[in-house]
């Protein structure tokens, strides 16, 4: 052979080679340290160490001052840790600190330390960004032996001789990574690197501060936005960021959902640019968010947490060709990732999922001492099985229970009657997807009905449920939990309401827009649909049941159509602008709008006229009696009503006041806004007479008033049905005599 073919084969098997080591799957390590925990007292500050991970915490704030993981720093300096902090106490001699777990008594197994405040209820402790609060407080970490993490938790307490109080108007965990993290994981779809610092800085303010209209970066010509990157906490066994270039991974996670307020169906911030990673349990997001006022007089306690914080790194990771390189910055805007990098990520991203299993197991914790936190023996289990009995529903529908969520709260009661409270649209009353003084107790049921929730406080409770297809909610109250027994409810029959036969309906009710178009996981949460909806639909949209279908022909949103010309909001390289994920914006420069400018060009492109969408159907008869228009709202802004015509005439409006019990005012719940199809559920209903109904081909017409772009409604689910028994009025109608 010769040698020049020799050395090309040699060559080429060479280059095969490398390309197979770099496919091979990435590979996380695993902790091998087994060392005794230590505690380290420096005077000012606390460290846990176990050879895995060492964290230093400040005994004047109990903040998280340093995390070190792999022998490096991954806190930036301006990392927060709990929201609200006991510092304050300080000025009425009541800030202690103390070894709550000592390592030396148990052979190094486990350590945890305690920053404690005493307000006597005359200091605020905490007055950041999230407010103060006259609650006591006591902010634990803890560290266990071979453990790649720690643990966290706060302990809340409000004797009955302070005076009243809230937590705070934010309350949380936080943690700010250095500049070396730039992939971030939430769920399946929102994984991914992200912009830089640099770009964001650089950016163009849209509409909000939080909103940037980036001209450089991999995401140039698209705008980012922080609250695209909200979620439902219950949703999230672990969530957090990794590094591309150093293979590490810092993740939360919530062992349980019991101390977050707001049940599955809450939505909060959990992550954004710089790195940072939030674990919200109560907040004023989306429509006023959850709720946690204390009364004067009033003994009240409650211990969030433990989370664990996570730290996890790659033994082997595969490495980016220079093709993929290459490919990456022709595709900058809309860009094509390296392969290998998301392999690398996804690993991380996985592990955490399944250290979240695990931890999960575990809970509640043995460790946890001297707290108002009942051991496994000390809590209670509920079992049982919910049956659909829906008589009215058409022949087809299922019986089944898809997504069943079942769970025990606290019964409604009365919170604050104070403008921000009553932005839940319930007035002072605060229902379990608005509450966090409480805890609740949520589990996933089968298809068939059949739930189990384990680990429940004892107490008495309201049972709520809610499952796919099954249009409103079950509840029943004065479920009675005991300490180590279980509770079985056997057989439960839930008839969900209906006013009368279906005639027809869009979609499916699942409290999401998940099912409608640019609705799913990949697009909602992108920033700009109120905009692309006029590239979508420039016509605006006609539906016809029974032959249009709902996934690609009824659009998530019904918002203002815009009025601008296209060519002033659309970036002209882009290839798809109305359906490409990155990198259709048109980006403006700081010259022209300086970031002092909070509105920037959406003062030139963010107003619309009103938007009218036509629904067709075909009827045999005229009908008598009742017609019953359902819709459910996975979503709100501007608060202004849906408005109604039936073959052109005017039959009111959805959300336009009283006209019966669901027909209140639809509450505005920054859905469009913060760029999400889902938050704050709510269904309406209007009655009109379904004398308007005609023989053949019938419309119906909901028209969005003109507008600011972001504002209008997310669909989640929209039924007719019919009552020929009854007027509008609720006059019955006799039947003729045969």
């Amino acid at each position: 052979m010769p040698h020049s073919i020799r050395c090309l084969l040699i060559s080429l098997l060479a280059a095969t080679a490398l390309r197979a080591a770099d496919a091979v799957a990435p590979i996380v390590a695993k902790a091998a340290v087994n060392a005794p925990v230590t505690i380290t007292d420096s005077g000012a500050a606390w460290t846990l160490d176990n050879g895995i991970v060492k964290i230093t915490v400040p005994k004047n704030s109990g903040r998280l001052s340093s995390l070190i993981y792999k022998g490096n720093e991954q806190l930036s300096r301006s990392s927060e840790g709990w929201e609200q902090y006991p510092t304050a106490a300080a000025t009425v001699s009541g800030l202690t600190d103390s070894v709550t777990i000592d390592p030396t008594t148990n052979g190094g197994e486990r350590a945890e330390i305690s920053v404690k405040g005493i307000t006597n209820g005359q200091v605020l402790l905490g007055t950041g960004v999230g407010g103060g609060t006259y609650c006591d407080m006591e902010v634990r970490y803890t560290l266990g032996r071979g453990e790649s993490g720690f643990y966290t938790y706060q302990i809340l307490t409000h004797p009955a001789s302070y005076r009243a109080t809230t937590p705070g108007g934010e309350a949380r965990f936080i943690n700010q990574l250095n500049g070396r993290f730039n992939w971030l994981s939430v769920d399946a779809d929102r994984n991914m690197p992200m912009c830089s610092n640099q770009d964001e800085n650089a950016g163009v303010v849209v509409h909000a501060k939080e909103q940037r209209i980036l001209s450089t970066g991999i995401y140039q010509n698209s705008v980012e936005h922080k609250y695209s990157y909200c979620a439902r906490m219950y949703e999230l066994p672990a969530y957090g960021w990794s590094s591309i270039a150093d293979h590490v991974g810092i993740w939360f996670i919530n062992p349980s959902n019991e101390y977050i307020g707001g049940g599955p169906s809450r939505l909060d911030l959990v992550c954004h640019m710089g790195a940072t990673m939030l674990d919200y349990w109560m907040s004023g997001h989306y429509a006023g968010g959850v709720q946690c006022s204390i009364n004067a007089g009033e003994d009240w306690n409650k211990v969030i947490g433990p989370i664990f914080v996570y730290c996890n790194s790659l033994q082997n990771a595969q490495t980016p060709t220079q093709a993929e390189l290459d490919t990456l910055t022709a595709t900058a805007g809309n860009p094509t990732i390296p392969a290998s990098w998301t392999n690398n990520a996804n690993a991380l991203f996985h592990d955490a999922l399944d250290e979240a299993k695990v931890i999960e197991g575990q809970w509640p914790f043995t460790w946890v001492q001297g707290a108002d936190y009942p051991q496994k023996e000390q809590r209670g289990t509920v079992t049982g099985q919910l049956v659909l009995n829906d008589p009215l529903a058409p022949k087809t529908a299922s019986t089944k229970l898809p997504n069943l969520n079942i769970g025990l709260t606290h019964a409604d009661y009365a919170g604050q009657n104070s403008a921000y409270a009553q932005r839940s649209g319930n007035g002072n009353l605060v229902t379990w997807d608005h509450d966090a003084k409480y805890y609740e107790f949520w589990s996933k049921g089968a298809d068939d009905g059949k739930f189990t929730i384990a680990n429940i406080r004892p107490g008495t409770y309201t049972m709520h449920a809610f499952a796919d297809g099954v249009l409103g909610e079950f509840a029943q109250a004065n479920i009675t939990v005991e300490a180590g027994k279980t509770l079985d409810l056997k057989k439960i029959t839930w008839q969900p309401v209906r006013y009368g036969t279906q005639l027809w309906d869009i979609g499916y009710p699942d409290r999401t827009g998940n099912k409608f178009l640019k609705g799913d996981g990949a697009d909602y949460w992108l920033w700009g649909w109120p905009l692309r909806y006029s590239l979508l639909f420039p016509n605006d949209l006609t539906y016809t049941i029974g032959k249009s279908d709902y996934h690609k022909d009824w659009f998530f949103e019904e918002v203002p159509h815009a009025n601008a010309d296209p060519s002033l909001f659309v970036n002209p390289n882009a290839k798809d602008p109305a359906n490409q994920r990155f990198g259709w914006v048109k980006a403006e420069s700081l010259e022209q709008y300086p970031q002092t400018n909070t509105n920037g060009p959406w003062a030139v492109y963010g107003q619309g006229r009103a938007t009218t969408w036509t629904i067709k159907f075909n009827m045999d008869k005229t009908p008598q009696g009742s017609a019953v228009f359902r819709v459910a709202l996975a979503g709100a802004d501007g608060g202004r009503p849906l408005s109604v015509t039936v073959n052109g005439q005017s039959v009111g409006a959805i959300g336009g006041g009283p006209n019966g019990s669901l027909n209140a005012p639809i509450v505005a719940t920054n859905a469009l806004r913060y760029n999400t199809a889902m938050g704050p559920w709510q269904q309406r209903a209007l009655t009109f007479d379904a004398s308007l109904l005609k023989p053949g081909e019938n419309t119906m017409t909901l028209t969005v008033p003109g507008g600011d772009l972001d504002t209008g409604v997310v669909y989640d689910y929209l039924r007719l049905e019919l009552n020929e028994f009854y007027k509008p009025d609720g006059t019955p109608i006799t039947p003729p005599k045969s």
